[in-house]
């Protein structure tokens, strides 16, 4: 009877370290995959010098890689580093990449509410927080309050434009809030909503247009982090 027990114990220790072997094996395939898929993108980032910005790469990226795709982030010192996509609707590039096949990180992706021109007053831009800190991962880098401080600014690159992010605000707010998540948004309740709530805040220079980075918090299964930005 002890030998049979024993025999069973090992049996269901084994299956258990297999089989979390396995699950170990295939996040790191995901996480290989998108790093692979990103560098492979890298190719069509618009490049900024002094003298000139050139946005023809969104042209491309749309033409060759998803006729979906608007434009390119970047917040320097961060990974933060992506093309994003308009979709047909807000759960459409959740679990997919930008060539359409399955992603558990998916993409970066507009509120399909929102106008690829950044004409609303609140424009949302969604992202995975990955494990790997990978996609909107490092927005919550902007909880710690020195580094909200030092990094101010992000890029927006369109195909016949390029706007700066001014960062003003970092928040923790429910997925159902009704405030931060409308489009195109009450410009009086929502800029008085964040200033009253933001965790880490700063006066805009101007508030003409905001642009709200939204992805998972770990503080429960309903909360969200947000980074805004005023656009120039």
């Amino acid at each position: 009877m002890k030998k049979a027990f024993r025999y069973l114990l090992i049996t269901v220790f084994t299956a258990v370290i297999c089989l979390c072997g396995y699950k170990l094996y295939e996040i790191s395939e995901r996480y290989i995959y998108e790093a692979r898929l990103k560098e492979q993108l890298k190719e069509y980032r618009p490049e900024t010098t002094a003298e000139f910005v050139t946005n023809q790469h969104i042209v491309d990226l749309q033409n060759e890689v998803n006729r979906h795709i608007v434009g390119w982030l970047t917040i320097p010192d961060t990974g933060i580093d992506y093309p994003f996509v308009l979709p047909p609707d807000n759960s459409y590039y959740l679990k997919k990449d930008l060539y359409g096949n399955y992603a558990e990180a998916g993409s970066i992706f507009m509120d399909y509410r929102c106008s690829a021109a950044f004409t609303d007053f609140n424009t949302i831009i969604y992202g995975h927080n990955m494990r790997n800190n990978s996609m909107f991962g490092d927005l919550r880098l902007f909880a710690d309050e020195s580094f909200f401080d030092s990094n101010l600014r992000g890029t927006i690159f369109l195909k016949d434009r390029t706007y700066t992010l001014d960062f003003f605000a970092y928040m923790i707010v429910r997925s159902d809030n009704k405030v931060i998540y409308e489009v195109p948004g009450n410009r009086i309740e929502l800029l008085r909503y964040i200033k009253e709530n933001a965790r880490n805040y700063r006066e805009p220079y101007k508030s003409s247009r905001i642009v709200t980075l939204s992805t998972c918090s770990s503080e429960s299964n309903d909360a969200r982090i947000v980074l805004i930005a005023v656009i120039e």
